[in-house]
């Protein structure tokens, strides 16, 4: 009778498979929960430029001589920004920007319309802060009364 030498025991593969099952397992885990920081993350960003570089510049600048704002609209997902001191949905000036995930909660606790001034881009509507949230990963972002947007 020969006796084999070489090759590997049944209980060194189960060891392996084990080791590698966990490994892939800490490694999906770790994927997924950046993958939700990152919406939210992409999310603020863009609300933030939306404020800034949309609403509160367009009030600044006193384009068309009237105030600017953004609507959150949860329902369709996507944010409005519109010209005026109150949302009008069938104003023709209207800017849809889609959310970059639907899949986001967005909340303001100043309500979900936010104006800002004329000239001095203070907000007259809406300061508070929003969340925006994606189950494990949240973002806050803060608006003041004086137009200052913290984030």
């Amino acid at each position: 009778m020969e006796k084999h030498t070489g090759g590997f025991t049944l209980i060194e593969l189960v060891l392996v498979m084990a080791l590698v099952g966990i490994i892939v397992s800490f490694g999906a885990t770790m994927s997924l929960s950046s993958l939700s920081r990152s919406n939210v993350t992409q999310e603020r960003d863009l609300f933030v430029t939306l404020l800034l570089r949309g609403a509160r510049a367009a009030s600044l600048a006193n384009v068309n001589e009237v105030s600017h704002g953004v609507q959150i609209d949860n329902a369709n997902h996507r944010y409005i920004l519109f010209e005026g001191i109150t949302y009008n949905a069938s104003a023709s000036s209207n800017r849809t920007v889609p959310y970059t995930n639907n899949v986001l909660n967005i909340s303001n606790s100043g309500g979900d319309t936010i104006v800002f001034e004329q000239l001095s881009g203070n907000v007259i509507t809406g300061t508070g802060t929003i969340s925006i949230s994606n189950g494990n990963a949240n973002q806050n972002i803060i608006i003041r009364d004086v137009g200052q947007i913290d984030w």
